[in-house]
Protein backbone atom coordinates (compact mmCIF):
# COMPACT_ATOMS: atom_id res chain seq x y z
CA UNK A 1 0.00 0.00 0.00
CA UNK A 2 1.32 3.41 -1.02
CA UNK A 3 0.21 5.83 1.44
CA UNK A 4 0.87 9.83 1.62
CA UNK A 5 0.49 11.59 5.29
CA UNK A 6 -0.44 15.76 4.55
CA UNK A 7 0.40 17.45 8.18
CA UNK A 8 0.65 20.75 8.71
CA UNK A 9 4.21 20.67 10.74
CA UNK A 10 6.55 17.50 11.89
CA UNK A 11 7.41 19.54 14.40
CA UNK A 12 7.89 17.45 18.19
CA UNK A 13 4.20 17.56 19.74
CA UNK A 14 1.50 14.96 20.24
CA UNK A 15 -0.19 14.90 16.45
CA UNK A 16 3.44 14.66 15.11
CA UNK A 17 4.83 12.35 17.59
CA UNK A 18 1.33 10.35 16.90
CA UNK A 19 2.46 10.35 12.58
CA UNK A 20 5.87 9.51 13.55
CA UNK A 21 4.97 6.16 15.23
CA UNK A 22 2.12 5.25 12.75
CA UNK A 23 4.09 5.90 9.91
CA UNK A 24 6.90 4.17 11.65
CA UNK A 25 4.55 0.79 12.26
CA UNK A 26 3.20 1.15 8.69
CA UNK A 27 6.80 0.76 7.16
CA UNK A 28 8.09 -1.97 9.56
CA UNK A 29 5.69 -3.65 10.58
CA UNK A 30 2.84 -3.62 7.72
CA UNK A 31 5.28 -2.76 4.55
CA UNK A 32 3.52 0.27 3.19
CA UNK A 33 5.14 2.77 1.03
CA UNK A 34 5.13 6.17 3.13
CA UNK A 35 5.80 9.93 1.84
CA UNK A 36 5.11 12.46 4.31
CA UNK A 37 4.13 15.94 3.36
CA UNK A 38 4.29 19.15 5.51
CA UNK A 39 3.16 22.26 5.23
CA UNK A 40 5.70 24.47 7.82
CA UNK A 41 7.83 24.32 10.88
CA UNK A 42 11.58 22.97 11.62
CA UNK A 43 10.74 19.40 10.54
CA UNK A 44 12.13 18.23 13.36
CA UNK A 45 10.90 14.75 12.47
CA UNK A 46 12.49 14.73 9.21
CA UNK A 47 15.90 12.71 9.62
CA UNK A 48 14.27 10.02 11.32
CA UNK A 49 11.50 10.19 8.73
CA UNK A 50 14.18 9.57 5.83
CA UNK A 51 15.77 6.91 7.97
CA UNK A 52 12.78 4.80 7.62
CA UNK A 53 13.18 5.63 3.78
CA UNK A 54 10.22 7.49 3.91
CA UNK A 55 9.94 10.45 1.31
CA UNK A 56 9.55 13.96 3.21
CA UNK A 57 8.23 16.51 1.38
CA UNK A 58 8.22 20.50 2.92
CA UNK A 59 5.31 22.47 0.99
CA UNK A 60 7.19 25.61 1.91
CA UNK A 61 4.40 27.62 3.30
CA UNK A 62 4.85 31.02 4.54
CA UNK A 63 1.22 32.19 5.23
CA UNK A 64 -2.24 30.66 4.64
CA UNK A 65 -3.63 31.20 1.45
CA UNK A 66 -0.27 30.75 -0.73
CA UNK A 67 -0.79 28.79 -3.84
CA UNK A 68 3.05 27.55 -3.59
CA UNK A 69 2.21 24.80 -1.31
CA UNK A 70 -0.89 23.62 -2.82
CA UNK A 71 0.93 23.11 -6.56
CA UNK A 72 3.80 21.52 -4.66
CA UNK A 73 1.36 19.18 -3.36
CA UNK A 74 -0.70 18.47 -6.12
CA UNK A 75 2.71 17.45 -7.57
CA UNK A 76 3.26 14.92 -5.24
CA UNK A 77 0.06 13.35 -5.88
CA UNK A 78 1.08 12.88 -9.48
CA UNK A 79 4.78 11.51 -8.77
CA UNK A 80 4.04 9.33 -5.60
CA UNK A 81 0.88 8.13 -6.83
CA UNK A 82 -0.62 7.13 -3.45
CA UNK A 83 -3.08 4.43 -2.90
CA UNK A 84 -4.76 6.80 0.04
CA UNK A 85 -4.12 9.82 1.10
CA UNK A 86 -4.01 10.59 5.12
CA UNK A 87 -4.17 13.94 6.50
CA UNK A 88 -3.68 15.28 9.79
CA UNK A 89 -4.62 18.94 11.40
CA UNK A 90 -6.91 21.54 10.03
CA UNK A 91 -5.11 23.53 7.68
CA UNK A 92 -3.12 20.11 5.81
CA UNK A 93 -6.69 19.23 5.90
CA UNK A 94 -7.63 21.96 3.63
CA UNK A 95 -5.43 22.66 1.79
CA UNK A 96 -5.42 18.64 1.15
CA UNK A 97 -8.67 18.73 -0.15
CA UNK A 98 -8.25 21.64 -2.60
CA UNK A 99 -5.04 18.95 -4.28
CA UNK A 100 -7.14 16.32 -4.46
CA UNK A 101 -9.56 18.95 -7.18
CA UNK A 102 -9.43 16.41 -10.27
CA UNK A 103 -8.46 13.17 -8.11
CA UNK A 104 -12.09 12.02 -7.60
CA UNK A 105 -11.17 8.42 -6.67
CA UNK A 106 -8.27 8.60 -4.49
CA UNK A 107 -9.89 8.12 -1.20
CA UNK A 108 -9.02 10.52 1.97
CA UNK A 109 -8.79 9.85 5.28
CA UNK A 110 -8.35 12.40 7.99
CA UNK A 111 -7.91 12.31 11.84
CA UNK A 112 -9.45 15.08 14.03
CA UNK A 113 -6.64 15.25 16.68
CA UNK A 114 -9.08 18.14 18.27
CA UNK A 115 -11.91 20.00 19.01
CA UNK A 116 -10.99 22.87 17.03
CA UNK A 117 -12.69 24.38 13.91
CA UNK A 118 -10.81 24.39 10.52
CA UNK A 119 -10.10 28.30 11.07
CA UNK A 120 -12.08 31.45 11.45
CA UNK A 121 -12.34 32.94 8.83
CA UNK A 122 -15.41 34.36 5.98
CA UNK A 123 -16.94 30.78 5.33
CA UNK A 124 -15.84 28.71 7.88
CA UNK A 125 -18.65 26.31 7.90
CA UNK A 126 -19.16 25.65 4.50
CA UNK A 127 -14.90 25.14 4.09
CA UNK A 128 -14.99 22.60 7.26
CA UNK A 129 -17.69 20.60 5.10
CA UNK A 130 -16.63 20.68 2.13
CA UNK A 131 -13.44 19.05 3.42
CA UNK A 132 -15.65 16.09 5.78
CA UNK A 133 -18.03 15.01 2.54
CA UNK A 134 -14.55 14.66 0.65
CA UNK A 135 -13.06 12.27 3.15
CA UNK A 136 -13.84 8.50 3.11
CA UNK A 137 -13.10 8.03 6.56
CA UNK A 138 -13.10 10.30 9.93
CA UNK A 139 -10.04 9.45 12.51
CA UNK A 140 -11.04 11.05 16.12
CA UNK A 141 -8.41 10.02 18.17
CA UNK A 142 -10.92 10.23 21.47
CA UNK A 143 -14.71 9.54 22.15
CA UNK A 144 -14.92 13.79 22.81
CA UNK A 145 -13.43 14.84 19.87
CA UNK A 146 -15.67 12.50 18.13
CA UNK A 147 -18.62 13.86 19.74
CA UNK A 148 -17.35 17.24 18.47
CA UNK A 149 -17.43 16.08 14.69
CA UNK A 150 -20.71 14.54 15.21
CA UNK A 151 -22.68 17.99 16.70
CA UNK A 152 -20.73 20.09 14.11
CA UNK A 153 -21.23 18.04 11.03
CA UNK A 154 -23.98 15.23 11.62
CA UNK A 155 -25.18 15.10 8.52
CA UNK A 156 -21.78 14.27 6.91
CA UNK A 157 -20.09 12.24 9.61
CA UNK A 158 -22.72 9.43 10.17
CA UNK A 159 -21.02 5.83 9.96
CA UNK A 160 -17.46 7.07 8.38
CA UNK A 161 -16.83 8.01 11.92
CA UNK A 162 -14.28 6.38 13.98
CA UNK A 163 -12.77 6.76 17.65
CA UNK A 164 -8.97 5.35 17.62
CA UNK A 165 -7.25 5.89 20.52
CA UNK A 166 -3.53 7.19 20.69
CA UNK A 167 -1.21 4.60 21.77
CA UNK A 168 2.25 4.05 23.21
CA UNK A 169 5.13 2.03 23.55
CA UNK A 170 5.63 2.30 27.62
CA UNK A 171 8.41 0.14 28.01
CA UNK A 172 11.37 3.31 27.12
CA UNK A 173 9.72 4.33 30.69
CA UNK A 174 10.19 1.12 33.02
CA UNK A 175 13.77 0.95 31.44
CA UNK A 176 14.76 4.57 33.34
CA UNK A 177 17.35 3.78 36.19
CA UNK A 178 17.52 5.35 39.33
CA UNK A 179 21.15 7.36 38.43
CA UNK A 180 19.71 8.68 35.53
CA UNK A 181 17.04 10.14 38.05
CA UNK A 182 19.13 11.02 40.46
CA UNK A 183 21.41 13.05 37.71
CA UNK A 184 18.69 14.68 36.98
CA UNK A 185 17.02 15.60 39.76
CA UNK A 186 20.62 16.82 40.96
CA UNK A 187 20.82 18.89 37.95
CA UNK A 188 17.94 20.30 38.86
CA UNK A 189 18.88 20.98 42.39
CA UNK A 190 16.33 18.89 44.24
CA UNK A 191 17.20 16.80 46.98
CA UNK A 192 16.30 13.22 47.26
CA UNK A 193 13.73 14.16 49.42
CA UNK A 194 11.90 16.68 48.21
CA UNK A 195 8.30 16.87 46.35
CA UNK A 196 8.48 17.22 42.55
CA UNK A 197 5.38 18.37 40.64
CA UNK A 198 5.74 18.67 36.83
CA UNK A 199 4.42 19.84 33.78
CA UNK A 200 5.38 19.08 30.21
CA UNK A 201 3.62 21.56 27.66
CA UNK A 202 4.03 23.61 24.83
CA UNK A 203 3.85 27.01 26.74
CA UNK A 204 0.67 28.65 24.77
CA UNK A 205 -2.94 29.17 26.37
CA UNK A 206 -4.68 25.96 25.95
CA UNK A 207 -2.37 24.43 28.11
CA UNK A 208 -3.26 26.67 31.37
CA UNK A 209 -0.29 27.04 32.71
CA UNK A 210 -0.91 30.14 34.21
CA UNK A 211 -3.41 28.58 36.56
CA UNK A 212 -0.71 25.83 37.17
CA UNK A 213 1.23 28.54 38.40
CA UNK A 214 -1.41 30.27 40.42
CA UNK A 215 -2.50 26.87 41.93
CA UNK A 216 1.06 25.76 42.89
CA UNK A 217 1.36 29.66 44.29
CA UNK A 218 -1.62 28.84 46.70
CA UNK A 219 -0.59 25.37 47.81
CA UNK A 220 3.05 26.47 48.61
CA UNK A 221 2.11 29.63 50.34
CA UNK A 222 -0.80 27.69 52.50
CA UNK A 223 1.56 24.49 53.33
CA UNK A 224 5.00 26.37 53.72
CA UNK A 225 6.11 23.69 51.36
CA UNK A 226 9.76 24.85 51.25
CA UNK A 227 10.94 21.62 50.35
CA UNK A 228 8.55 21.16 47.12
CA UNK A 229 9.33 22.12 43.73
CA UNK A 230 7.76 22.88 40.32
CA UNK A 231 9.05 22.02 36.98
CA UNK A 232 8.19 23.15 33.90
CA UNK A 233 9.26 21.28 30.75
CA UNK A 234 8.53 22.84 27.60
CA UNK A 235 8.85 26.21 25.85
CA UNK A 236 6.70 28.55 23.53
CA UNK A 237 5.54 32.10 23.56
CA UNK A 238 4.27 32.51 27.10
CA UNK A 239 7.68 31.61 28.50
CA UNK A 240 7.88 35.41 29.29
CA UNK A 241 5.34 36.13 30.87
CA UNK A 242 4.54 33.19 32.52
CA UNK A 243 8.13 33.72 34.22
CA UNK A 244 6.72 37.25 35.38
CA UNK A 245 3.68 35.44 36.73
CA UNK A 246 6.51 33.01 39.03
CA UNK A 247 7.82 36.37 40.07
CA UNK A 248 4.69 38.09 40.60
CA UNK A 249 3.70 35.04 43.06
CA UNK A 250 7.07 34.41 44.91
CA UNK A 251 7.93 31.43 43.29
CA UNK A 252 11.20 32.40 41.88
CA UNK A 253 13.27 29.95 43.96
CA UNK A 254 10.54 27.38 43.31
CA UNK A 255 10.64 26.78 39.86
CA UNK A 256 12.68 24.99 37.86
CA UNK A 257 11.97 26.16 33.93
CA UNK A 258 13.58 23.13 31.98
CA UNK A 259 13.38 24.06 28.44
CA UNK A 260 12.93 21.16 25.73
CA UNK A 261 14.05 18.13 26.26
CA UNK A 262 14.81 14.69 24.74
CA UNK A 263 14.64 12.58 27.95
CA UNK A 264 10.82 12.61 28.49
CA UNK A 265 10.94 9.09 30.43
CA UNK A 266 13.99 9.82 32.31
CA UNK A 267 11.89 13.33 33.21
CA UNK A 268 8.64 11.73 34.10
CA UNK A 269 10.66 9.18 36.80
CA UNK A 270 12.08 12.52 38.29
CA UNK A 271 8.46 13.81 39.05
CA UNK A 272 6.28 13.24 41.95
CA UNK A 273 3.31 14.16 40.88
CA UNK A 274 2.20 15.41 36.80
CA UNK A 275 -0.41 18.14 36.29
CA UNK A 276 -1.75 18.98 32.75
CA UNK A 277 -4.06 21.66 33.78
CA UNK A 278 -5.67 22.16 30.24
CA UNK A 279 -8.44 24.18 29.02
CA UNK A 280 -9.08 22.02 26.39
CA UNK A 281 -7.45 18.54 24.95
CA UNK A 282 -7.95 16.15 22.21
CA UNK A 283 -6.28 13.43 23.75
CA UNK A 284 -3.38 14.06 26.09
CA UNK A 285 -0.56 12.27 24.91
CA UNK A 286 1.49 13.14 27.96
CA UNK A 287 -0.63 11.69 30.35
CA UNK A 288 0.28 8.14 28.78
CA UNK A 289 3.27 9.00 29.66
CA UNK A 290 3.35 10.03 32.70
CA UNK A 291 0.88 6.72 33.39
CA UNK A 292 3.58 4.97 31.88
CA UNK A 293 5.94 6.14 34.66
CA UNK A 294 3.79 5.30 37.45
CA UNK A 295 3.25 8.75 38.01
CA UNK A 296 -0.01 9.94 39.92
CA UNK A 297 -1.57 12.18 37.57
CA UNK A 298 -3.70 15.78 38.33
CA UNK A 299 -5.72 16.69 35.28
CA UNK A 300 -8.20 19.07 34.25
CA UNK A 301 -11.85 17.34 33.72
CA UNK A 302 -12.42 18.58 30.30
CA UNK A 303 -12.36 16.89 26.99
CA UNK A 304 -10.87 13.92 26.21
CA UNK A 305 -9.08 13.48 29.53
CA UNK A 306 -11.70 11.44 31.59
CA UNK A 307 -10.88 8.71 28.90
CA UNK A 308 -7.30 8.26 30.03
CA UNK A 309 -7.64 9.46 34.01
CA UNK A 310 -9.73 7.62 36.09
CA UNK A 311 -10.74 9.85 38.80
CA UNK A 312 -9.46 8.46 42.35
CA UNK A 313 -8.03 5.54 40.73
CA UNK A 314 -5.18 6.88 38.64
CA UNK A 315 -5.46 10.27 39.41
CA UNK A 316 -7.53 13.62 40.30
CA UNK A 317 -9.57 15.32 38.32
CA UNK A 318 -10.46 18.58 38.78
CA UNK A 319 -12.43 21.40 37.26
CA UNK A 320 -10.51 23.51 34.52
CA UNK A 321 -9.81 27.25 35.31
CA UNK A 322 -9.59 26.12 39.50
CA UNK A 323 -6.33 26.95 40.64
CA UNK A 324 -7.72 26.30 44.15
CA UNK A 325 -8.82 23.04 43.32
CA UNK A 326 -5.61 22.72 41.73
CA UNK A 327 -3.92 23.88 45.38
CA UNK A 328 -6.34 21.47 47.16
CA UNK A 329 -4.96 18.48 44.98
CA UNK A 330 -1.60 19.04 45.69
CA UNK A 331 -1.99 19.21 49.22
CA UNK A 332 -3.96 15.85 49.29
CA UNK A 333 -1.28 13.99 47.13
CA UNK A 334 1.92 15.59 49.04
CA UNK A 335 0.40 14.39 52.19
CA UNK A 336 -0.60 11.00 50.99
CA UNK A 337 2.53 8.87 49.90
CA UNK A 338 0.75 6.04 49.66
CA UNK A 339 -1.71 7.18 47.67
CA UNK A 340 1.03 8.88 45.15
CA UNK A 341 1.81 5.41 44.87
CA UNK A 342 -1.52 3.85 44.41
CA UNK A 343 -2.78 6.20 41.83
CA UNK A 344 0.87 5.34 40.22
CA UNK A 345 0.33 1.67 39.62
CA UNK A 346 -2.70 2.10 38.80
CA UNK A 347 -1.88 3.99 35.66
CA UNK A 348 0.67 1.96 34.44
CA UNK A 349 -1.86 -0.80 34.85
CA UNK A 350 -4.30 1.37 32.79
CA UNK A 351 -1.96 2.17 29.71
CA UNK A 352 -0.82 -1.33 29.22
CA UNK A 353 -4.63 -2.37 28.96
CA UNK A 354 -5.96 0.22 27.49
CA UNK A 355 -3.64 2.43 24.97
CA UNK A 356 -0.80 -0.13 23.27
CA UNK A 357 0.72 1.01 20.02
CA UNK A 358 -0.46 -1.98 18.49
CA UNK A 359 -4.14 -1.47 19.15
CA UNK A 360 -3.54 2.07 17.15
CA UNK A 361 -1.95 0.43 14.21
CA UNK A 362 -4.00 -2.06 13.75
CA UNK A 363 -7.33 0.00 13.95
CA UNK A 364 -5.81 2.79 11.35
CA UNK A 365 -5.03 0.09 9.22
CA UNK A 366 -8.31 -1.56 9.14
CA UNK A 367 -9.85 1.53 8.42
CA UNK A 368 -7.24 1.98 5.23
CA UNK A 369 -8.33 -1.27 4.13
CA UNK A 370 -12.02 -0.56 4.85
CA UNK A 371 -11.62 2.34 2.91
CA UNK A 372 -10.05 0.73 0.04
CA UNK A 373 -12.44 -1.74 -0.66
CA UNK A 374 -15.36 0.29 -0.70
CA UNK A 375 -13.39 3.01 -2.99
CA UNK A 376 -14.26 -0.02 -5.84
Amino acid sequence: MRVLHVITAINRGGAENHLMELIRAQVEVYGCEVACAYLKGDGYWRNALERLGVAVIPLGLNRYGEIKPLLRLRRTLQTFSPDLVHAHLAPAQLYTRAALIGHSKLPLVITQHNEDRFYRGLGHTLMERWVIRRACCIIAISHSVGKFCAVRWPDTVNRRLQVIHHGINSAPYHLVTAEEVAVLRRAWSVDSDALLVGAVAQMIPRKGLEGLIDGFAAYAHANGASNTKLVLVGMGPLERPLKRRVEARGLGARVIWAGFREDIPAVMQALDIFVLNSISEGFGLVLLEAMSASRPVIASKVSAIPEIVSDGVTGILIPPRSPMALADALGFLAAHPEVRKRYGQAGRIRVEQHFQLVDMFHKTMECYHWVLCNQR
